[in-house]
């Protein structure tokens, strides 16, 4: 049997006040993978969404639903107009030409761990060259940059970040199809496909999409937005939607500190609840919906660090948290609502979190 995996955007564990990290150090990280197990020559039966250490490396396992499936597709504008209204079909729903989800990868379990391709983190490649998905192939390969601006593409291509950028190692920058989403509209934080990429000249600021701007300029956005330095393209413009409102069907949600979002679905009560101490709220974002969880802290080198039954995974770039242990082959081991996901680089760990079910 092999396995098809595809993108996602995974946890990240958000800074609490006196924390000593600040509020201005959030960084909601891109991840790797949603979608679906499947025997060759059948149709996808489950999915995989990744943490929010490398988006080639991580994934979770949920139920698909083929309706959701056909009707990937679908768009609503809304009527507000201080922001547009759009909802985008998450990555595991996300149909290419080929029938596998748009972010899909091809696996195989040796040994216990998936392995997706020549390697899983940067460090398998050599210098110059980073661990990333290619999107041909739908495997991971050692890949180095092929493009520094949009003009050392081909008409229709873009050139835009295909690392994580959360490892320390070169950029990585590859030309992709150019995007369709607009300024308001969520979108993808590394490039996954058309659909949830930024249209030229737009970047994708913590999931949505926006105008470039300066840190040192506040007037490079205009009232009531900020400009937000949560990109792989650099800096752009975030609307406060406490001063403009959302679109109708949204919510304005609390990320952390004095970061909130629009959001159209969301599982949780943190942080406005405040985690119980030794706790942080982990979030995932995704396409314009999150789930809010508050989780223990831990220290990935101890492994007496997470309670028996659990394992101490990717929390955020910087921060570990606990998760309930669980097995990928078993796509009910989490239960009603959650779903097992991989929490380190190397697919090795695995741990139930909320899932994202639309």
């Amino acid at each position: 049997m092999s396995w098809s995996f595809s993108s996602s955007m995974g946890p990240v564990a958000l800074p609490e006040p006196g924390d000593g990290l600040g509020a201005d150090s959030t960084r909601v990280e891109p991840s790797g993978a949603v979608a679906s197990a499947r025997a060759d020559g059948e149709l996808p039966v489950g999915g995989f969404s990744s943490a929010s250490a490398s988006p080639s490396t991580t994934g979770t396992w949920t139920q698909a639903d083929p309706s959701r499936l056909r009707d990937a597709t679908r768009l609503e504008l809304g009527s507000r107009e201080s922001s547009i209204s759009v909802s985008l079909p998450l990555p595991s729903a996300e149909l290419s030409a080929d029938g596998l989800p748009a972010s899909g990868l091809r696996c195989t379990r040796d040994g216990g761990v998936y392995s997706c391709g020549d390697c899983r983190t940067d460090g398998d490649c050599p210098p110059g060259r980073g661990c990333v998905p290619n999107r041909q192939t739908r495997r991971l390969e050692c890949m180095a940059s092929e493009c520094e601006v949009d003009a050392h593409c081909f008409p229709g291509s873009v050139c835009r970040r295909v690392d994580t950028g959360t490892t320390g190692g070169t950029p990585i920058r590859r030309c992709v199809p150019e995007g369709l989403r607009r300024e308001g509209e969520p979108c993808d934080s590394m490039p996954i496909s058309p659909l949830g990429s930024c249209r030229e000249g737009l970047v994708c600021v913590r999931g949505m999409c926006g105008t470039p701007c300066r840190l040192d300029a506040p007037e490079s956005c205009p009232q009531g937005f900020s400009c937000e330095d949560d990109s792989l393209e650099g800096p752009g413009c975030l609307p406060d939607c406490r001063a403009l409102g959302c679109p109708q069907g949204q919510r304005c949600k609390q990320l952390g500190g004095t970061r909130y979002q629009c959001l159209a679905e969301v599982w949780g009560v943190c942080p406005e609840t405040p985690c119980p101490q030794g706790e942080r709220c982990n979030v995932n974002l995704l396409r314009g919906r999150g789930v809010f969880w508050c989780a223990p802290l831990c220290n990935p080198l101890r492994s007496d660090s997470c309670p028996e039954g659990q394992v101490c995974g990717v929390g955020s770039p910087t921060v570990s948290t606990c998760y309930r242990r669980c097995d990928p082959r078993d796509l009910d081991s989490c239960g009603e609502d959650w779903e097992c996901s991989t929490v380190s680089e190397d697919m090795t760990l695995w741990g139930c979190s909320p899932r994202l079910l639309r």
